[in-house]
């Protein structure tokens, strides 16, 4: 089992909530969104790239955008390989938070 490092796991988080819409500009926003942290468009293609190769991400062409000269999307899906990965790095979180509580890192009034 490969595991997957903080941003990889994030980015196909992305991809998965964004479900057909996932292309580089929505993934590094809902990336921001989720982490407050801006991910630069060289580490996001980078780790897109080696998520691609590693089976875990399929990418393919969009249809060009309908205005004149629109150009065409890099859109992202997740793989079987990738769905499993994911869910696997949500099973180990639980297993490893699963008994403390929530607000176990709260500051004591």
């Amino acid at each position: 089992m490969y595991e997957l490092t903080k941003n990889e796991e994030l980015i196909l988080l992305s991809i998965w909530k964004l479900k057909d819409n996932a292309y580089g500009v929505t993934i590094r926003d809902h990336f921001k969104k989720i982490t407050g942290k801006v991910l630069n468009y060289g580490s996001l293609y980078n780790t897109l790239y080696l998520l691609v190769r590693r089976g875990l991400v399929a990418s393919g062409e969009s249809e060009p955008l309908s205005k004149q000269g629109g150009r065409r999307k890099v859109l992202y899906s997740l793989t079987p390989e990738g769905k499993k990965a994911l869910s696997d790095a949500q099973r180990i979180h639980k297993l490893a938070w699963g008994d403390v509580a929530d607000y176990a890192f709260e500051k004591k009034k």
